[in-house]
């Protein structure tokens, strides 16, 4: 089973739509038992200085099937697209676990990001 993340800084984007982004993930979990094993939605309060965020946990077993349904769904969306753009990163395990975990997506494009295997660099 492979753990993915979608960190969200809310932050970062006025016109986010965090309820919207929650149904839609719900929703995927609800449609496709056998894609997404477990969907959470992880408010985390702001540690010290650090910016409030968002996590998004899916397990499955079909890594590659699920970051063609996380980009298609919220990354390609219209309308919520930009503000997931410029406010994510989407991160899953790698073959050892989160020790070489694979960095999907990120708002800064300066980031060097990894792929799933035949899938296209976002």
């Amino acid at each position: 089973m492979t753990d993915f993340c979608i960190q969200i800084h809310p932050d970062r984007s006025a016109d986010l739509d965090l309820a919207r982004v929650r149904a839609i993930c719900e929703s995927m979990a609800v449609a496709d038992k056998d894609l997404i094993k477990r969907f959470a939605f992880l408010d985390r309060p702001a540690d010290g200085d650090e910016a409030w965020h968002v996590n998004l946990i899916f397990d499955t077993d079909r890594p590659a099937d699920l970051w063609r349904l996380i980009r298609e769904r919220l990354y390609e969306s219209d309308g919520l697209a930009r503000p997931m753009q410029m406010s994510s990163l989407s991160m899953c395990e790698g073959e050892h676990g989160w020790r070489d975990y694979l960095l999907l997506y990120h708002y800064d494009p300066r980031e060097r990001l990894n792929r799933l295997d035949g899938q296209p660099r976002f």
